[in-house]
């Protein structure tokens, strides 16, 4: 299994955005992305998810690797296109009728056409939702440990690429 990287800036943000809803399959592939960035939840667990599970913009499944049950609010705009996306489905449809493979060549793809130097995968936009958010919640590791359901906080770090060199340029940044 290939290693990758969460989407470091923020910048590139919008950037993947523009550059996946040019693409064949747009809106789907949007969607997807959206849902990964604001949820966190596995490629596996996104990939499987039916219309049922998020109608009400609430996402009610089990967790695909642990069996947890999981109950994750959606934000007005997330809902907004799964409400347009959903329009003409079946509560038993796929939300994304498409295997992991799909998804890892439309993001890299995305990444590549924006000139992303990060490896880009399925998996980046969990570790991109932890990533901003442990520095955004002024490094709650417990914070980000909890929405990804691990139980070591070094798993964690290394896991949305906090390596020993970030923490010290930060350290070197930080002024009191």
């Amino acid at each position: 299994m290939e290693f990758v990287d969460p989407i470091y800036d923020k910048k590139d943000l919008p950037r993947m955005r523009k550059a996946i809803k040019q693409q064949v399959n747009g809106e789907r592939n949007l969607l997807l992305f959206e849902l990964g960035l604001n949820t966190a939840l596995r490629p596996s667990d996104l990939l499987s998810m039916k219309v049922k599970d998020v109608k009400n913009g609430i996402v009610r499944m089990r967790a695909s690797k642990t069996k947890k049950a999981l109950e994750i609010r959606l934000n007005d705009h997330v809902f907004m296109l799964v409400r347009a996306y959903i329009n003409e489905m079946e509560d038993d449809d796929l939300l994304f009728p498409i295997n992991r493979t799909t998804a890892y060549r439309f993001l890299k793809k995305a990444a590549k056409d924006i000139g992303l130097e990060e490896n880009i995968g399925a998996h980046s936009l969990r570790k991109t939702k932890a990533y901003h958010l442990y520095v955004d919640s002024g490094y709650d590791i417990g914070l980000i440990m909890n929405l990804l359901q691990h139980d070591k906080a070094g798993s964690t770090l290394h896991y949305i690429g906090w390596s020993k060199e970030v923490f010290e340029e930060k350290l070197k940044e930080h002024v009191i």
